[in-house]
């Protein structure tokens, strides 16, 4: 199965390759812009909403309860 990442900002869809670590690391690889200071998760400065689909992430300390609930992401 093809996983597909698409970053609404920029217009521009992925396809996901387990070679990279995070999404984070997926969109600086295709020179999609996202604001970030950690690239940890810790932070939030890269906080975003996800639309649809599904994502494991291993630190969220950067995100409030409002923010799990609103579906957002780091």
């Amino acid at each position: 199965m093809t996983i597909q990442v698409e970053f609404k900002a920029s217009g521009k869809t992925v396809k996901w390759d387990d070679s990279y670590e995070s999404i984070l690391e997926l969109a600086e690889a295709n020179d999609i812009e996202i604001e970030t200071q950690c690239e940890a998760g810790v932070c939030g400065t890269c906080k975003t909403k996800m639309i649809s689909g599904k994502v494991d992430m291993e630190v969220q300390d950067g995100l409030e309860e409002e923010d799990v609930a609103q579906n957002m992401i780091l």
